[in-house]
């Protein structure tokens, strides 16, 4: 499909050039464990993105700001980069999803990771029919912002934000995030952006990332260690215009040389639906090292999934926030998005508490044992006792 007439003159022809110069017949460059923790993020919530909102929708889009070179040498193995991830995951959506589109729009400026990516996309072609790419020779702060002054009325989008340094500005982030049924996954490059913040000849930088200068007055750059990083995250999520914001900590790995301890960078889920963010979280929680922490130091090598979820913590918040009144198990999920629990651990925990006589449980939307969707949870008094 070709661009749109409003699109039209940001797909110059000097936009679809390779630079000559630059050669893609390089050894792939290494990809650290907890760089590639994005990609299994990545992989596990496009496909269930992709069929949610294409079920209601017959065009979607994707925007990878930063898209590098398309493989990466991880373990000795070649692995694919976000934007091949995404190519699969569209690839896939369409043979099932028939008469649908999708749009990627992918931006690398620099010449030899596009070269690479272009010769990574020819090997995947031919595209299934409704699918339509497009490789960018762009410098993303001025594409995106000219794109969306183009095409102010975006279909259903995803933009993926990962930069090595500074992310979009936070106004750029946040006319990104204020289309209907738009959100991104943002790398804040926490450690890079914390040292900058000490740095005055550099700290022009966070400036243009915030847009003004008023970090420079925040309580937080007073305080030290987990303190003032909690105090930068809070702030700059604070900033980012988006109902759900979902942050999931990336500490350094062994080969950094940096503790393992430490927060290298946070990806932040930013969305206005409550099931973007309920999907998310199943995708990241699992992903932790430890249960319940949305927290990955690359220890574990891979997915870890706990058998033995906090119970008793979320019991105690559902009792405390509920007792006595009768809500849909979506609802109740949607009403306390940001605790650390996903589905399963809501549905053992309430169906513990009716057998415990403290509530009872409507079935709506699953079978008489099920519990789901509109299924109606109610929570009874402690002085009450019922088997529901």
């Amino acid at each position: 499909m070709s661009p749109t007439p409003a699109m039209r003159g940001l797909f110059t022809e000097d936009t679809w050039m390779v630079d000559s110069a630059a050669r893609a017949d390089e050894a792939p460059q290494h990809l650290k464990q907890v760089s590639r923790i994005k990609h299994f993020i990545l992989q596990k919530y496009l496909p269930a993105w992709e069929r949610i909102l294409g079920s209601q929708n017959r065009l979607l889009c994707y925007f990878d700001c930063y898209a590098g070179p398309g493989i990466y040498e991880f373990h000795g193995e070649i692995v694919d980069g976000s934007p091949i991830i995404a190519v699969r995951a569209a690839q896939e959506y369409l043979t099932k999803a028939k008469g649908h589109q999708m749009t990627l729009i992918l931006v690398e400026k620099n010449g030899k990771q596009r070269a690479s990516l272009e010769t990574e996309l020819k090997k995947m072609q031919p595209y299934q029919q409704g699918l339509h790419i497009h490789v960018m020779a762009e410098d993303v702060t001025e594409f995106v912002p000219k794109l969306l002054g183009e095409v102010p009325n975006l279909a259903p989008s995803f933009f993926m934000v990962d930069p090595y340094g500074h992310p979009l500005t936070v106004p750029i982030l946040n006319n990104i995030l204020k289309r209907s049924q738009t959100e991104a996954l943002i790398n804040f490059m926490y450690y890079r952006i914390n040292m900058d913040a000490g740095n005055p000849r550099v700290q022009h930088h966070l400036d243009e990332m915030f847009g003004n200068d008023e970090w420079h007055t925040q309580a937080f750059l007073r305080e030290g260690g987990w303190r003032r990083e909690r105090g930068f995250l809070e702030y700059f999520m604070s900033k980012i215009d988006a109902r759900y914001k979902l942050p999931f900590r990336i500490r350094f790995d062994v080969e950094d040389g940096v503790a393992r301890t430490r927060t290298k960078y946070y990806l932040i889920h930013a969305s206005n639906h409550p099931k973007a963010v309920l999907l998310m979280k199943e995708v990241m929680w699992p992903l932790g090292d430890e249960e319940g922490l949305f927290d990955f130091s690359g220890e574990t090598h891979g997915i870890l999934i706990s058998s033995s979820p906090r119970g008793e913590e979320l019991k105690e918040v559902l009792l405390r926030e509920y007792e006595g009144t009768e809500n849909e198990f979506d609802w109740l999920r949607e009403a306390t998005w940001d605790l650390p629990f996903i589905e399963k651990h809501y549905r053992a925990v309430i169906k513990q508490l009716k057998k415990d006589g403290r509530a009872t449980i409507t079935p709506v939307s699953s079978k008489k044992t099920g519990l789901k969707g509109r299924d109606r949870v109610r929570f009874l008094p402690s002085r009450r006792r019922s088997a529901g």
